[in-house]
């Protein structure tokens, strides 16, 4: 029964020594229960190095998988991404359906934006399974995204338009701002 050609897993940000936050292992866990009940044939596990961190956050996502129960042969890495954006367009590459259809792991809060970049950044068709994180460990995360989606929504987040100084000033005002609450 499998529905989709790829579960994308996105990453997050490691902790200093390269292990996982609490948060994505919530997101590993959530793909691996996706893999056994046969949603796809193949997980991508998407993110770059952290900067500081040993490794990549495809490569500690793949070990933590495979500590689940998941073949190394049905894990794919895409590991040069910084963003989300770039997640997509790199997963996208690895695929090799003409437009081919994922199931989008990742966190409640970030499913909105990751649906909207997968379709129209990387032309691929999806659906999400969102790993439910408990409100307290990402109040900050939840109040930025909107900042993120509006970002992506005005092509900032694309590489099309610069972001123009006054924009600059403000976001970082309002993140310092959602920060410091």
């Amino acid at each position: 029964m499998r529905t989709y050609d790829a579960i994308l897993l996105l990453g997050l940000k490691l902790k200093e020594d390269g292990s996982p936050r609490p948060e994505l292992m919530i997101r590993i866990r959530k793909a691996a229960e996706c893999w056994k009940k046969e949603k796809a044939p193949l997980i991508i596990t998407c993110g770059g190095r952290t900067p500081g961190t040993p490794v990549s956050e495809a490569q500690v996502m793949k070990r933590e998988l495979e500590k689940l129960g998941i073949p190394a042969a049905a894990i794919r890495m895409e590991d040069r991404s910084q963003i989300t954006v770039e997640n997509f367009i790199n997963a996208r590459k690895i695929l090799a359906p003409a437009r081919p259809c994922v199931l989008i792991v990742t966190s409640d809060y970030h499913m909105l934006r990751s649906r909207m970049i997968c379709r129209f950044s990387a032309g691929m068709r999806c659906r999400g399974s969102k790993a439910r994180i408990p409100r307290s460990q990402v109040r900050t995360q939840r109040l930025k995204e909107p900042l993120h989606l509006i970002d992506y929504m005005l092509g900032f987040q694309t590489g099309r338009f610069r972001r123009p100084g006054w924009y600059l000033k403000l976001m970082h005002a309002l993140f310092r701002r959602i920060e410091t609450e």
